[in-house]
């Protein structure tokens, strides 16, 4: 079936045409990430700020506040997850991420009008159901547009725009006015909403409408060739074809085919892994942590909590284009299994450090701020994205909505947990305990990378779920019975 389905792939590289179209407009889709990636890192250089004697607010805020600010864009996103990826099935992709940038933008504009507290975390929520919305959004959109040859690298662009967010709240909060921060901030979705006006809806979408003329028109321009093409009429057919069923959120669906819901829990094994394995909670607490390491006198760090910050974000720039680049060469599987590998190590000597600060053994200030951006790299180069990638690759555009809904919500209703108990675990266990927890769930990663979860890469459904069946196995199996006897 390899074979069978990718045999046009020497006749592609002698065709003209262009990937450049799909790529612009990957990454403007991404926008609603990218302000994501924006409003998660916003407390990190803002917080001593906000809670200081200067605070824009009313009165300082507490750190009961900052609790809740930090967490309670992850009690409202999963709610989105379900409310837009029902609205993407009915409405179509493009009208559900226009209005995704909606609360985004009223949510940073709340920031503008009022910081008192319960402003603050409002107009958070409100940015959270959009995010939510976004995120499940983009990658289905990203994925729909892009030929097989550069999924891998588009579907990355996700978790790219992600940390260009955080980049850029860390450097703006470290350099600009408080007010002045906000604004640029809100200008990101207000933008994407304008340019996203523009833009067609997706191939798959518009065939699920009947609208086969317009589909080879939007296929004609994103990979730059006349729509009357042939290649362009054989992608139109596979596209009739794979959509036999009509898509919609359906749970039961998923159930119903054994095979796939296997692929489900693998999918969703992945995507927590992920999130248990604490980056995210590294990334919104990053002075915090940071802060931690100078405290000792003599730590020899001459960088503030923020500019270190802004380091982290910048290396986890640099891992994300790497991803970008090594997704579709490498693998999946070996590239998520090699980044899952260094996660683990980088946070077990986190806890190593801190477990020795503890008991007043004092190590080099730069060996935490290493294995920080360590993990940081790791997780931006392979961790983040490619779940996200493995998750539309596993399933079927029929199931592809439902199952992006289902873990996107799980998803971001751990990340909630897990800031709401960062703190409190700190306080009962101490640092050393949690870097050495999170090491271990990136450690059970990799065991399960490597004997559970089959390679997508260039591969089509039926040999994917073949060896989720353990079918090829079974092949390898007989076949050297047979050479046997």
């Amino acid at each position: 079936m390899v074979n069978k389905m990718y045999k046009a792939t020497p006749e592609k590289t002698e065709r003209k045409g262009s990937k450049h179209n799909q790529v612009i407009m990957s990454i403007i889709v991404c926008l609603p990430v990218l302000a994501y990636g924006t409003a998660t890192g916003w407390i990190s250089p803002h917080k001593d700020l906000l809670m200081g004697d200067s605070s824009p607010s009313v009165e300082p805020l507490t750190e009961e506040d900052i609790s809740w600010m930090a967490s309670v864009i992850y009690i409202f996103a999963p709610i989105a997850v379900f409310t837009f990826g029902a609205a993407a099935d009915k409405f179509g992709r493009k009208k559900a991420l226009l209005w995704a940038s909606v609360p985004i933008s009223i949510g940073w504009g709340v920031k503008l009008i009022s910081s008192h507290p319960t402003a603050l975390i409002g107009a958070r929520a409100l940015i959270g159901f959009g995010c939510g919305g976004g995120y499940v959004l983009c990658p289905l959109y990203v994925k729909e547009i892009s030929e097989d040859s550069i999924r891998g690298m588009t579907g990355t662009f996700v978790i790219f725009s992600q940390t260009v967010g955080n980049l850029l709240v860390f450097v703006l909060g470290d350099l600009l006015p408080y007010h002045t921060v906000l604004w640029i901030l809100l200008a990101i979705p207000l933008i994407h909403f304008c340019i996203q006006l523009k833009l067609p809806e997706t191939p798959s979408y518009l065939i699920k409408c009947g609208k086969n003329e317009e589909t080879a028109k939007v296929l004609g321009w994103l990979r730059s060739l006349p729509h009357t093409d042939s290649s362009i009429n054989e992608e139109v057919d596979r596209l009739i074809i794979e959509q036999t069923v009509e898509p919609k959120f359906s749970p039961k669906l998923l159930l119903a085919d054994k095979t796939a819901f296997k692929a489900f829990w693998v999918a969703l094994l992945v995507n927590l892994m992920r999130e248990f394995c604490g980056c995210i909670v590294i990334l919104v607490y990053a002075s915090q942590i940071f802060a931690e390491t100078v405290k000792e006198p003599g730590s020899g760090i001459n960088l503030s909590p923020n500019k270190q910050s802004i380091l982290l974000a910048a290396v986890q720039i640099v891992g994300s284009f790497l991803a970008c680049q090594l997704v579709d060469r490498a693998g999946r599987k070996p590239l998520l299994t090699v980044t899952s590998s260094v996660a683990a190590i980088s946070m077990c000597l986190l806890g190593v450090w801190f477990y020795l600060q503890s008991v007043g053994t004092l190590l080099p200030g730069w060996v935490p701020i290493v294995a920080l951006c360590t993990c940081i790299f790791a997780d931006a180069s392979g961790l983040q994205p490619l779940p996200n990638v493995i998750m539309t690759e596993l399933f079927s555009f029929q199931l592809r909505g439902t199952v992006a809904t289902l873990i996107t919500a799980i998803s971001l209703a751990t990340d909630f947990a897990l800031l709401k108990l960062f703190a409190p675990l700190n306080n009962l266990i101490g640092y050393h305990f949690t870097f050495w927890a999170f090491s271990f769930v990136c450690l059970a990663n990799v065991f399960y990378l490597i004997f559970f979860v089959p390679e997508t890469k260039m591969r089509n459904l039926e040999d994917i779920y073949a060896d989720l069946e353990g079918k090829r196995r079974k092949k390898k199996e007989n076949a050297i019975e047979t050479n046997h006897v």
